[in-house]
């Protein structure tokens, strides 16, 4: 992979301290995982409500630029996950016993959009790993990899529970790669 543009690196070390910053008055928000549990906190908070907490978590966010692209990202995941179930459910309803007939491959669907739209940025998404002052792999230290656009594509369309990102992390390998609240 060829070095970033000097003025490439400087603007991607100036999102990822914005991200930080972002992240600061949130310091309980450490992965994604922290973000979903913090969500059903707010939800038991208000007596179950799913709407409350909606309301009450986007009051919170609101004007933080991270929060709101995780926040929105969560509803785009639940939104996949939903849609996945809704096909097994009436695969099962009708008898299809085809394992690939009426799939939803929510990655290449996100691919084919975000190079529809010029987002798909992987020279920036990789780049920012290369960058020294940055030290992301020692800093954000991973046991889940990502070698190629698809499988970044494919962990912003199926959250791991069991390896959860670091949610600065995530959310700057999000801008980076073109990704926004769209």
């Amino acid at each position: 992979m060829a070095k970033l543009a000097v003025e490439k690196e400087n603007q991607l070390k100036e999102m990822y301290h914005k991200v930080e910053e972002d992240f600061r008055n949130f310091p309980f928000i450490r992965t994604t995982e922290d973000f979903f549990i913090w969500r059903e906190a707010v939800k038991q908070a208000n007596g179950n409500n799913g709407e409350l907490r909606n309301e009450e978590i986007e009051k919170m966010i609101s004007g933080n630029d991270s929060l709101e692209l995780l926040y929105n990202w969560t509803k785009f995941y639940r939104m996949v996950d939903r849609a996945k179930a809704n096909v097994y459910v009436a695969k099962v309803e009708y008898g299809l016993d085809y394992p690939d007939s009426y799939r939803i491959k929510a990655a290449g669907m996100l691919h084919r959009h975000l190079i529809a739209e010029s987002k798909a940025n992987s020279e920036q998404l990789f780049g920012i790993f290369q960058i020294p002052e940055l030290n992301l792999g020692v800093r954000h230290p991973l046991q889940r990899t990502i070698n190629t656009p698809y499988e970044f594509e494919k962990a912003i369309v199926k959250e791991d529970e069991g390896e959860p990102w670091p949610a600065v992390l995530f959310v700057a390998l999000m801008n980076a790669y073109g990704i926004d609240n769209e």
